[in-house]
């Protein structure tokens, strides 16, 4: 089948029941509706993310699982996710985002729902010690094989509607959105578990199932699957997009360790009891969510930085944030540690992901956002090992060493070319219907 035709806005009025129609053009309630569709997706993802960080802690404690143990539960999740997640962007750029955007939220759901299952039976006592552990294990990693499908696939559906001078702007969108789904999961969980303390769980895989079959039933898809006589891969070391890969890479490894350490912290630093922990953990985790949140819908959307000046911009507030963590031993200080760094997570990420899909072509956009996306999972590999060893020395040891990144974070960001270079193409002219709000942009 042949490459379908880019939407104009004098095709608006075309027949959009036609499969092989040239007008890919919908209405801007239509546009609205799809985008917002993936947005409230990625809130689901973003409070599963989130209520496993504030919740299993305390629970793994209760079930006689290791610091490192639960560490390397998101490890072996990140590993999977690193892996699959660049394959399933790139089979979306052949096959269309729609089937890969569903494969994900199906993996999300399923993920949640049976780790949720696993804890519960360590919890009764019909499993325990390795046995629980790798149920565990398999369970979670679901969301990194199967669930990495989603995130890559709507990020390039935004992108193929978003001109360069957008793109920061469009992907922050989706990010916010995520960011969202993260402040909300602590408090969810919160909530949730005064119902039973696997509760959380079982409510995050129902939300994640409702918009699963809303997506299947509602989200328009006007670019079919694609046929070229040779695609081009997008690989790890393309020099297009690999100095965004190193910034992502040390982004994530800077947003994994506080997020898998900082319960512990909590607990064994400032000295709250298990109960007490969950509580400032949730507070925490949500002023670094909402910070991060303000960073892409204000920051990001209103003043429209390049991304180059983002990447510069973030590891300084990444550095004050993990300084003041590791500096203090008082619950007001380390809270806005986690306020002022989540700021720079807010913009860090989508800066990344969107300097390497301005560098790429616009069949490529799957792998390379993919890639990023795998790149920043990495950190959640590197972090257990390297983060929950430095935590059995001392408790802030971690933060001193994502500090250190952070200022070598800074040093890059200011001497690399491709860095500075990562601004819109002057020739890059939005069409028509391509505004700000990447929810109002056209389809293919």
């Amino acid at each position: 089948m042949d490459t379908p035709s880019q939407p104009h806005p004098k095709d608006a009025g075309a027949d959009l029941n036609d499969p092989n129609s040239s007008a890919r053009a919908t209405s801007p309630l239509q546009r609205r509706f799809a985008i917002y569709l993936l947005l409230f997706g990625a809130i689901c993802a973003g409070m599963g993310q989130t209520i496993v960080f504030s919740v299993l802690p305390p629970l793994a404690r209760q079930i006689g699982l290791t610091n490192f143990q639960v560490g390397s539960i998101f490890m072996f999740s990140a590993i999977g996710w690193v892996v699959t997640g660049p394959r399933w962007g790139r089979m979306s750029d052949r096959r269309g985002r729609k089937p890969f955007i569903i494969i994900g939220m199906l993996g999300f759901a399923a993920s949640m729902l049976f780790f949720g299952v696993s804890v519960q039976l360590g919890l009764v006592g019909l499993l325990a010690g390795l046995p629980l552990y790798l149920l565990m294990v398999v369970t979670r990693s679901l969301n990194g094989i199967i669930g990495s499908a989603g995130p890559p696939a709507a990020q390039a559906y935004i992108a193929d509607r978003t001109s360069q001078s957008d793109r920061t702007a469009g992907i922050a969108g989706f990010s916010a959105a995520f960011g969202f789904g993260a402040m909300l999961g602590p408090g969810f969980g919160a909530a949730t578990s005064l119902i039973g303390p696997i509760v959380p769980f079982y409510a995050n895989a129902a939300l994640g199932m409702i918009m699963l079959i809303t997506v299947l039933r509602f989200l328009p898809e006007r670019t079919g699957p694609t046929q070229r006589k040779k695609q081009q891969k997008v690989k790890l070391l393309d020099q297009r997009i690999f100095p965004f890969l190193i910034f992502a890479l040390a982004f994530g490894i800077l947003n994994a360790i506080p997020i898998q350490t900082i319960a512990f912290y909590f607990i064994d630093r400032l000295g709250y009891e298990n109960d007490e922990a969950t509580h400032f953990v949730s507070i925490g985790l949500t002023a670094g969510a909402l910070s991060s949140l303000f960073g892409q819908l204000v920051i990001v959307q209103r003043f429209r930085m390049p991304p180059a000046r983002l990447m510069r911009i973030a590891p300084v507030l990444l550095l004050i944030g993990h300084v003041l963590i590791f500096a203090n031993a008082e619950l007001v200080p380390v809270i806005a540690g986690l306020m002022i760094s989540g700021l720079g997570a807010g913009l860090a990420m989508p800066a990344a992901t969107a300097a390497a899909s301005m560098r790429v072509q616009a069949d490529e956009q799957g792998g390379a956002i993919g890639l990023a996306n795998s790149a920043g999972a990495t950190g959640f590999i590197l972090s257990p090992i390297v983060g929950f060893s430095l935590y059995e020395w001392s408790p802030a040891a971690p933060y001193i060493l994502t500090a250190s990144i952070a200022a070598l974070l800074i040093i890059y960001a200011w001497t690399s070319k491709a860095v500075k270079n990562a601004v819109p193409a002057n020739e890059d002219v939005p069409p028509p219907e391509a505004v700000a709000d990447p929810a109002a942009a056209p389809y293919q």
